[in-house]
């Protein structure tokens, strides 16, 4: 088959487009399929994020029912990042539970002291954070930037996001004797790379070409 220039060139900045597609949403782990997220701040669950939107779903029953606490350590593999920690889903007769992380496989200190953190919040329908603000929800709340905030997470030790390859333990707590339901979407994006900004850049080169072409062309067509 013979290919014009200009269909060339779409075919070409159609292969880029197609290699630079979001990837699709995926269900890392989901209590009620999967069991019971580990109690265990030594030895929380272990699970590696990959590229698009990875989802955590669980329930956490309060100190009295005995499961209060849901520790999961994500690692980012090499040559990507995690830029967001949204909270998706809040389903309780509590107005809010905490989440917060530590840099590592497993979490070292005591839980209940804000510098064992690098960040921390309240999260749920009604939550609130030591900035001061009124209560307020955070369900499709971002909270990785606000938790990075030293007035939002007062003396956490600190971090900037996005956060980069590594392992880091998060905890999901309900610290009240109720059956709360959650869900938190950990979104991964690759770093970008010398081939991809090359793929961008020829992009609107063959564009560019493409009209060059398409001009001329005309311009002979009218004399």
């Amino acid at each position: 088959m013979h290919y014009t220039p200009v269909t060339k060139s779409l075919f070409s900045a159609a292969i880029c487009a197609l290699l630079a597609a979001a990837p699709a949403k995926a269900i890392l782990f989901d209590e009620a399929v999967s069991g019971d997220l580990s109690n265990n701040k030594g030895a929380p669950t272990a699970l590696t994020l990959t590229a698009g939107s990875n989802s955590v779903i669980g329930t956490v029953n309060g100190f009295g029912n005995g499961d209060p606490q849901d520790w999961v350590s994500f690692t980012i593999l090499p040559g990507f990042v995690m830029t967001s920690y949204v909270n998706s889903n809040y389903n309780s007769t509590d107005p809010q539970g905490f989440t917060g992380f530590q840099f590592g496989s497993s979490f070292s200190g005591d839980e209940f002291l804000a510098p064992s953190y690098a960040g921390y919040a309240h999260f749920g329908t009604a939550a609130t954070n030591p900035d001061g603000s009124p209560p307020s929800s955070t369900v499709g709340v971002d909270l990785l930037p606000l938790m990075a905030d030293s007035s939002f997470a007062p003396d956490a030790t600190g971090f900037n996001p996005p956060l980069g390859p590594g392992t880091y333990t998060f905890l999901i707590q309900q610290g009240n004797d109720v059956t709360t339901g959650y869900q938190f979407d950990m979104t991964v994006r690759s770093v970008p790379e010398s081939g991809s900004s090359w793929c961008l850049l020829g992009m609107g080169g063959l564009a560019i070409l493409a009209l060059r072409r398409r001009l001329a062309y005309l311009d002979r067509r009218i004399r």
